[in-house]
């Protein structure tokens, strides 16, 4: 009795694993456009004696769904998040290039939202929000 052949072949899978992971901005955001191309990939490359089901298909499209919907919430939940420093005590800690490290303590002026990035302003320097090491009230 012949072996069974999985339903996408590894290289494919890897290739389009790949080019998933180059057209992404955070090695854990996956978009639309890569989400299709890894299906077409898999629709491709699928074992003809053993096709993929449309429900099959369906579930990924609900789990893609549901995936992208939790990644705006959660942008969503830390803008808002954020905003609630505005006036607070905030410890930012900050690494330079020579590796060493600085604290900043101060009370948070403004909050900015560029190009997808949050960003905090303490006593007149803007600092990413992910530098915040401490708040306090």
């Amino acid at each position: 009795m012949p072996s069974s052949v999985s339903t996408v072949n590894p290289a494919v899978q890897s290739a389009g694993s790949q080019a998933a992971l180059k057209s992404t901005k955070n090695k854990n955001d996956i978009s639309v456009n890569d989400f299709f191309t890894l299906l077409a990939a898999q629709l491709k490359n699928q074992n003809m004696l053993n096709p993929v089901s449309d429900t099959e298909f369906m579930a990924q499209m609900a789990q893609f769904s549901a995936l992208t919907a939790m990644q705006q919430l959660n942008s969503t939940v830390s803008n808002l998040m954020a905003v609630t420093y505005i006036g607070k005590n905030v410890t930012v800690k900050t690494t330079d290039i020579g590796g060493n490290t600085s604290i900043i303590q101060g009370v948070v002026e403004k909050v900015e939202f560029l190009s997808g990035e949050t960003f905090i302003t303490v006593e007149g320097t803007k600092y990413p929000i992910s530098q915040i090491a401490e708040v306090t009230a």
